[in-house]
């Protein structure tokens, strides 16, 4: 296997309604421009963290809508250590928030510390396995076979040991550490076990570096977003394609149907209902939900249907607390898609 070494987690990206290396470019491609004035909190900028993959669409929304809002990129599971501490208004989150029985019980953590929640799914998102375009042989995988290569009990390290017919060339695997949501759900829905994955891949939170990896290695393959796929910059699109996972892509209709399977995820905000209490954090998540289904194409990832939308709204102008996923991060879409 190529480049083989430990997972590692990068250092967090930081990004503010002014700074970002992923959306500012989409920004300027689109012609869009700053609405003007800030509306933030009166005690200063929103505090977001969590997901890496929902970071550019709260970037963008943000931006768009003015707010005065810092993002932390760092991984959905380290985005709700600090939510449940009280240090943050806003998790963003690419699955639901794990409870009891899940590894660690960010439910029980965030009851412990007095913060109640209101749990906002807000898109789709299709986790993509990608390839670099000179292993051409690799069309298709099935789940059996990315089993086989990515479990953490896998011995695979070249392509010929997925298929006899493929050539006897090394494998190159980049992917997201294990405090991401991604690396969960890919987990989960490669594995059945939410940290079942191998560890000697190199791993990432920042999305630009790892579509690059994948780019410069001609055995490299890897998982992501859909959205980060389709974001990747022009300098590596051309050497980076995804792979059929039992012959369906990560496509709109095969996600927004449920055909593309586990490997298919809500995407969330998890709010504080104390900082709700901050008329410039209730406006920045009004404007968020009415915003979204127009933004997430534009950040390269899939809207709920309309009904998910009207529920979402409604629960929030309820101040509807908790969460409806029963604390499985790894539940069914409908929770999402249906009121």
């Amino acid at each position: 296997m190529s480049r083989t070494r430990r997972a590692r987690r990068t250092p967090a990206r930081h990004w503010t309604t002014n700074v970002s290396a992923v959306v500012l470019p989409l920004v300027a491609a689109l012609g869009l421009a700053s609405c003007g004035a800030r509306l933030g909190s009166g005690s200063g900028p929103i505090e977001v963290s969590g997901s890496s993959t929902v970071a550019p669409i709260t970037t963008l929304v943000a931006r768009e809508g003015g707010f005065d809002v810092t993002v932390e990129a760092e991984g959905t599971g380290s985005g709700f250590e600090r939510f449940c501490a009280g240090e943050t208004a806003i998790n963003n989150a690419s699955t639901a928030i794990p409870g009891a029985g899940q590894p660690v019980d960010y439910v029980a953590q965030c009851e412990q510390s007095g913060i109640e929640f209101l749990e906002l799914p807000i898109g789709l998102d299709a986790i993509s396995v990608v390839r670099n375009s000179q292993a051409s042989f690799v069309d298709e995988l099935t789940r059996a076979e990315l089993r086989s290569i990515w479990a953490a009990d896998s011995g695979v390290s070249s392509w010929s040991q997925v298929r006899a017919e493929w050539p006897d060339e090394p494998i190159g695997l980049y992917g997201r550490p294990d405090t991401s949501g991604t690396h969960a759900s890919f987990s989960h829905a490669i594995t059945q076990n939410a940290d079942g994955l191998r560890t000697d891949y190199t791993a990432t939170d920042d999305l630009a570096q790892l579509s690059q990896w994948i780019a410069d290695d001609p055995g490299g393959l890897g998982y992501m977003g859909v959205g980060n796929y389709l974001s990747t910059t022009h300098e590596h699109q051309a050497r980076v394609t995804t792979v059929a996972v039992d012959g369906l892509q990560p496509s709109l209709a095969d996600a927004q149907s449920g055909r593309y399977g586990n490997l298919t995820r809500p995407l969330f905000l998890y709010v504080s209902t104390k900082a709700l209490e901050d008329e410039g954090v209730a406006r920045f998540v009004e404007y968020y939900l009415e915003s979204a289904p127009s933004v997430l194409p534009r950040t390269y990832f899939y809207p709920l249907d309309r009904g998910a939308y009207i529920h979402t709204k409604e629960r929030f102008a309820a101040r509807t607390a908790g969460t409806v996923y029963g604390g499985d991060p790894f539940a069914s879409i409908e929770a999402a898609q249906v009121p």
